[in-house]
Order: structure tokens, then sequence, then C-alpha cells
């Protein structure tokens, strides 16, 4: 066996025990809520929290960015929800122009360019400086959110013990491989 043939496999190895302590961190310390969301309190939309959702992009598909704005506008949430699209200085403006086009007449959806790539947490900063909800929500422009993501984030920050509240996420190519089902 050849000496990188012994580092990669090594390499492997080291990854996949270092993954698995991980995980097994994961769920010994993460306090999971199985508990039943609690209705509403109260009914009244205009009294719900409002939430701002905010997508940083950089160079990403235009399909891929309409599937992740489509699952958002979807939302079931009836409170008031602002969306904060921040493109950070991607070079594919062009290629995705389309796309926010197609909700640009949605008040709820609100484009921010940023002239050159700053990073994702400034492009995300660039956003929240503008934003007014009582409740920020990021989600990455690759990503589809189920329908009723909002409403049950909602419903968990109602409850003043929690600070602070995440879905789980579930990568659409997780049983692609064995890497990818370990990572999942």
């Amino acid at each position: 066996m050849s000496l990188l043939a012994t580092i990669s496999t090594a390499a492997v190895a080291s990854y996949a025990l270092l993954s698995s302590v991980h995980k097994s961190a994961q769920a010994l310390y993460a306090l999971q809520s199985d508990a039943p969301l609690p209705p509403y309190d109260p009914v009244d939309a205009d009294a719900l929290h409002s939430v701002d959702v905010i997508v940083p992009c950089f160079n990403e598909d235009p399909r891929t960015l309409a599937a992740c704005l489509k699952s958002i506008a979807s939302q079931d949430y009836p409170g008031r929800l602002q969306v904060y699209v921040v493109d950070d200085g991607s070079a594919n403006v062009g290629a995705v122009a389309a796309v926010h086009a197609s909700y640009a007449y949605d008040p709820r959806f609100t484009f921010i360019l940023l002239p050159s790539n700053v990073g994702k947490r400034k492009a995300q900063i660039a956003a929240i400086r503008r934003s007014f909800g009582d409740l920020v929500l990021n989600v990455d422009s690759d990503t589809e959110i189920d329908s009723d993501v909002v409403s049950k984030l909602v419903r968990k920050m109602q409850d003043p013990a929690v600070g602070a509240a995440m879905g789980q996420l579930k990568a659409s190519n997780r049983n692609d491989s064995w890497l990818t089902r370990l990572i999942d």
C-alpha cells in the first residue's frame, strides 16, 4: 500500500469517526422538544409576530432561487411576512432578473442588490438593517421550506422560555452516498 493510499484511508476513517462523535454530541446536548405546538394565541393575524425572512444569495442558479422564493411565498402563516432577498454582488444578476421580476409586485418581497461580494454574513446584515419584524428567519437561497415552517417557528417562539428556534434540515441528496447518509 502506498503512502498516499494509507493517508487517504486514514483521512476517511478520521472523518467518519469525527462525524460520528459530532452526531452523538448533538444528540446528547440538543434540547429537543417534541411537545405539541400550542395554538396561535391570539388568533387575530394583526396581533401575531411579524416575521422577516432573509435570503442571501450569490451566483445562485435561477431555478434554485425560484424554488426557494416560491416555497417562502407559499407560507400558510396568517401574520405579516416580509422577505428580503439580498444579492451579494453576483455575476449572474441578469440570469436571475426574471426570478426577481416575478416577485417585484408582491409587497412582501424586497430585493437588495449589493454592488460587490461582501460575504454571506454582511449580506444578512444588510437585510437586518432594513428589517423591522419581531422575528427574523434566515433561509439559504438553495433551500426550500415546507409551507408551515414559519407558522411552526412562530408558535415555538410564543413560549417566553424560548430564545431561538430552528427547523430540521433534510438534505435533498441525503441518500445519494454513504457520506451524505453519515453527515445527515
